[in-house]
């Protein structure tokens, strides 16, 4: 995404569901495609750690939850960031 390209249809559809308070298909979450959950909460998570991460000033990275600093250890080590 930071290239320009499009996000993935996932964080497009995650995006969607959250906005508009509803899973991607009919009935509950359990009639969901797990996949399509796992990578839409993946993609979701990872876009909300880079947004939280980029708009920290100063001494305000210490607030940082320590799921957001595992994942971006994890870009880091990919050269992902």
């Amino acid at each position: 995404m930071d290239a320009g390209g499009p996000p993935p249809p996932e964080l497009r559809l995650a995006w969607l569901c959250k906005r508009w308070g509803g899973l991607p298909a009919a009935g509950g979450l359990l009639d969901q495609d797990y996949q399509m959950l796992y990578r839409m909460t993946a993609l979701s998570n990872v876009t909300e750690t880079l947004s939280d991460y980029r708009n920290l000033r100063g001494a305000e990275i210490h607030g940082l939850t320590e799921g957001q600093r595992r994942t971006l250890r994890f870009l880091r080590g990919m050269d992902l960031l």
